[in-house]
């Protein structure tokens, strides 16, 4: 290490052995992320050494984890072991669990957070608030838009993609075309219950008696179930599909609804049909929404030994430099001094994610949301088998849903 350090320098500048000795230690930070292969890629050989030589006494060590249930398990087990990692990057809606069990720092309390906070843009600096403090900064953001087929669109009379959902549900209706629900959970399916007047909690997200099982929320799950047997707004679960992308470039599917990461994983070739194939938007807004906002935060754990060392390396990751070095994975930046690439073919698609982020909708920050989310997820499931009415369903998940949030 003393080399390495010396290389390049004058070696009269240390002049004995004691000098060496009073060289400080590097910090080693563990940092636990769920980044994709390139995405890893990117963060390991390209933004890790930056900061490591910005940084000189500050080590990286990045370890991947899968983006599943066990990622949870293991980090709140570590935790009660007192054996975390320092720093971890993790969902935004997982954020509020660690906050409310004492499990994160927070960052709102360092001293220049008042400054650094400032870099961001707003929607996805919420996500990293719970009550009235911040725990985390928000690393990169994400949100749907609405991906449609050109041919199909053509031969419906249409020059351009609809402007709002109901228009959306005619076309595919009349022409009897497709459209794909990725799945129950609120990820997937919030947007849709929504926009057709359903309610999950109230708005200060204390419970859902009252709006989970209202008229409004059983009228909306009416009209959704009835677009599924009419067989225009299908949840893929409850089909055939196998792959969305190629069912919708082939002209089997109307409109999916997607995040950017799967654009910048693609061939060059691939990309290509893609944008000459399909066309995508905004998702539509509709009584005031439009698709779910999601991304990651990077968070300080309480276990770490290194909270200053932590924090330089969460205000770094969120300047200018690695968010421009992630964007290329098609990770959306938070930081607002980042702006888009020029409108190219492989580019002009993000476009609509930045209007969209705009456009989209938090999930309520909660500790039990990723609980609920489960609730709803399931019943949203058993109702569309028909294995249970949509009031009884409604009612036997709110009842569970509030005894939840009752528990605090």
């Amino acid at each position: 290490m003393a080399i390495a350090l010396l290389s390049g320098c004058n070696t009269s500048i240390i002049n004995d052995s004691s000098d060496i000795n009073r060289m400080p230690t590097p910090v080693e930070l563990v940092i636990w992320h769920t980044y994709s292969e390139e995405e890893t890629r990117i963060f390991e050989n390209e933004i890790i050494p930056l900061f490591e030589e910005e940084f000189p006494n500050i080590i990286i060590n990045a370890v991947g984890r899968p983006p599943n249930d066990q990622f949870n398990r293991s980090l709140i087990s570590r935790a009660a072991a007192n054996k975390t990692p320092d720093i971890v990057r993790m969902d935004s809606v997982q954020l509020p669990f660690y906050a409310e069990h004492n499990l994160i720092y927070p960052v709102s309390n360092m001293e220049d957070f008042s400054s650094v906070k400032e870099r961001f843009l707003p929607r996805p600096l919420e996500t990293a608030k719970y009550k009235e403090k911040y725990y985390g900064l928000p690393l990169n953001t994400n949100t749907k838009v609405a991906i449609y087929n050109k041919a199909l669109l053509q031969q419906a009379g249409m020059e351009q993609p609809p402007a709002s959902l109901s228009e959306v549900l005619e076309v595919a209706r009349n022409n009897n075309y497709i459209i794909l629900m990725a799945g129950f959970d609120t990820w997937s399916s919030l947007q849709y219950f929504y926009a057709f007047g359903g309610q999950l909690l109230d708005p200060t997200a204390t419970k859902a008696d009252g709006y989970f099982n209202s008229e409004a929320s059983i009228e909306a799950m009416e009209q959704l179930l009835e677009l599924y047997e009419a067989n225009v707004l299908v949840p893929k679960h409850m089909s055939s599909i196998n792959d969305a992308w190629e069912d919708v470039i082939d002209g089997k599917l109307l409109m999916i609804d997607e995040g950017p990461w799967y654009y910048s994983i693609r061939s060059e070739e691939k990309l290509s049909e893609i944008m000459h194939k399909t066309v995508s938007t905004p998702f539509p807004v509709t009584r005031g929404n439009a698709a779910v906002l999601g991304g990651e935060n990077l968070v300080i754990m309480k276990g770490t030994k290194y909270l200053d060392e932590s924090w330089q390396f969460l205000k770094w990751m969120t300047t200018s430099k690695p968010q421009e070095l992630m964007y290329k994975t098609g990770l959306m930046p938070t930081n607002k001094d980042v702006k888009f690439n020029p409108l190219t073919l492989d580019s002009l698609y993000f476009q609509n994610f930045a209007i969209g982020l705009d456009l989209a909708f938090l999930r309520p920050s909660i500790a039990e949301w990723s609980k609920i989310d489960h609730i709803y997820a399931s019943y949203m499931k058993e109702m569309y088998a028909g294995n249970i009415g949509i009031e009884a369903g409604l009612d036997a998940a709110t009842l569970e849903i509030d005894n939840l949030l009752q528990q605090k």
